[in-house]
């Protein structure tokens, strides 16, 4: 499917189609990295990974 992004920007050349074919790219990648376990980072971080404070 990736393939039919580029190859509709390729005959558009409009950025749009550009950007279809980048995130299904960026789909992909997601999407194997979840099949294939992914990270075992937690899904609540606070922008200093899993564990920190915010130092206020």
């Amino acid at each position: 499917m990736e393939e039919e992004y580029w190859e509709r920007f390729l005959k558009t050349g409009e950025i749009r189609d550009y950007l279809y074919y980048k995130g299904m790219a960026i789909c992909k990648k997601v999407i194997d990295s979840y099949e294939s376990g992914g990270s075992s980072e937690s899904d609540c971080s606070d922008r200093h990974g899993a564990c920190g404070g915010t130092c206020r």
